[in-house]
């Protein structure tokens, strides 16, 4: 086994799309269909965002502004079949009863709605249900939201991953190791609730070297809400192994839609023939959602797929293409449809979707990002420095334009200004591991292995499961005669990857190697 550490063959990934809850129009979820049912409204067209960082926190309440439905999602009691109306009136959205009566049309009052159940004193508003269940959070500091995914409080989860609780949000000035040990001095034990996601998916944001297995575990977890699982799937996808591709095969078969689509999102990084292996079948799914992202993944593949498979994934592209016209008036749309278009040949069409993206939106930095790359791939790297630097005009502090500009400047050899791109690049965006590793990859090349090792090393404590960073350290570590060190980060990359042979051969190499 061998890090390919040649900083020239390194290329960007494209930079997607990121609309904040809305995706292509579909149906991911059934469930959405069935509360526009109990709504009265028409099916809403949506791809509900999964419960990334930034906008739900690791146990999945809610951070930042989002549809209470993804919330919801979470619920037991969307598991069990409640729906909007069973709470709210469908028209007016009023509350079907006053107080803790809402509650009490399925929850038993005389068990619930007791001291012994709350230990708190009646009337008050730790005896409402919704003070403990449905905490709130105020936005634009007009907006006050209740957390719909109606969860059991859980200090416990503050103090060991610092996320809210219900109870510091009255408690203000008490610290969640109080709440912690008050809730175990009333049950006799920490609540665990419906809801047990949290260290997975802290796990796989920090970049544990538990998070493969934690989150190919929860994948599998048929008892967890579907949209925490499509979650894992995402956070997967970030670094594939055995593991990880096994959980990934698992995602695809699943019977929730919204899973299958995180599954097939999650294929993007794999060689084009697994892709075509594993998505194929999802190119006739029930749900257009499901096909649509099939379709993205196979786009640029049909030469390799069986004719009746080339029909299917045609059809696919057609449903997108249609898709992402539907959001004809945002950027996002016309960026993803020069990605498209570039991955198929069609080099005119690419470059006019970029350009009706700028036009849109002129510091729409991805639409810049992908045209350069778009003009990579014609040997037209002059104009790909044009278009990143008239995008930096307007964006100095954009990372990926600095990397892509970083990794143009690499192709022409001009090294000491690559260098410099780069560098700026892994600064401005610390979390992104990819940035670093280039970055390291970059002076390696440049004979500064030293510093190499330096960023590697600082990346590698921020996220122990990177598997290309444990790579790059191993290798380099080894080539530079420091034997002890790369067998150390050969051992850990055999932990995060146990049932990948080429890291145990690695590991064997080199502790055959002299001292």
């Amino acid at each position: 086994m061998r890090a390919d550490l040649r900083l020239a063959d390194l290329e960007r990934k494209k930079v997607p799309s990121k609309l904040m809850n809305v995706k292509v129009p579909d149906n991911v979820s059934e469930g959405i269909d069935r509360v526009a049912e109990e709504l009265g409204c028409s099916k809403t067209a949506v791809v509900i965002a999964l419960l990334n960082e930034g906008l739900y926190y690791a146990d999945g309440q809610m951070q930042g502004e989002v549809y209470e439905y993804g919330s919801f999602l979470q619920s037991r009691m969307y598991r069990a079949g409640v729906t909007c109306r069973n709470c709210h009136e469908p028209h007016e959205l009023a509350l079907r009863a006053t107080g803790n009566g809402v509650c009490a049309q399925c929850h038993l009052p005389s068990k619930y709605d007791s001291a012994a159940h709350h230990f708190h004193r009646a009337g008050s508003k730790g005896a409402r249900c919704v003070g403990c269940h449905m905490p709130v959070t105020t936005y634009m500091m007009v907006d006050p939201r209740h957390d719909h995914s109606l969860r059991v409080p859980r200090p416990d989860l503050s103090v060991s991953l610092g996320t809210p609780n219900a109870c510091n949000t009255c408690h203000a000035d008490r610290d969640a190791a109080w709440a912690r040990n008050q809730v175990r001095a009333w049950y006799g034990h920490d609540a665990s609730g419906y809801q047990t996601y949290a260290p997975a998916l802290h796990a796989g944001r920090s970049g544990a070297s538990q998070a493969p297995a934690a989150l190919s575990g929860l994948v599998r977890d048929q008892r967890q809400p579907a949209i925490a699982r499509a979650t894992a799937l995402t956070l997967l996808g970030a670094s594939l192994g055995p593991e990880s591709i096994a959980a990934l095969q698992t995602g695809l078969r699943d019977a929730d839609p919204l899973v299958r689509h995180a599954a097939v999102e999650a294929l993007q990084p794999l060689p084009g023939t697994e892709r075509l292996r594993l998505a194929a079948p999802l190119l006739t799914d029930p749900v257009r959602a499901v096909r649509i992202a099939a379709a993205r993944r196979l786009a640029g593949l049909p030469a390799l797929a069986e004719p009746a498979v080339s029909a299917q994934i045609e059809r696919g592209v057609a449903e997108l293409i249609a898709a992402e016209q539907v959001e004809s008036d945002r950027p996002e749309a016309h960026t993803n449809l020069c990605t498209l278009f570039g991955e198929r040949g069609q080099v005119e069409a690419a470059e006019a979707e970029c350009r009706a993206a700028m036009r849109l939106r002129p510091q729409y930095t991805p639409a810049y990002v992908n045209l350069a790359d778009l003009y990579r791939t014609q040997q037209r790297d002059v104009d790909g420095e044009k278009t990143l630097r008239e995008g930096l005009a307007g964006a100095p502090d954009d990372a990926a334009l600095h990397h892509a500009l970083g990794l143009l400047l690499v192709r022409q050899k001009r090294q000491s200004e690559a260098l410099e791109e780069l560098q700026t690049a892994a600064r401005l965006r610390p979390d992104d591991a990819r940035y670093s590793y280039v970055l390291g990859v970059g002076l390696h090349s440049a004979g500064q292995t030293d510093r190499a090792l330096d960023v590697l090393r600082a990346t590698h404590a921020r996220q122990p499961s990177d598997r290309a960073v444990l790579v790059a350290l191993a290798t380099m570590s080894r080539d530079s005669g420091r034997l002890g060190e790369a067998r150390e980060y050969a051992r850990q990359l055999v932990a995060l990857e146990p049932n990948d042979p080429s890291a145990r051969q690695f590991l064997l190499q080199l502790e055959a190697a002299a001292p």
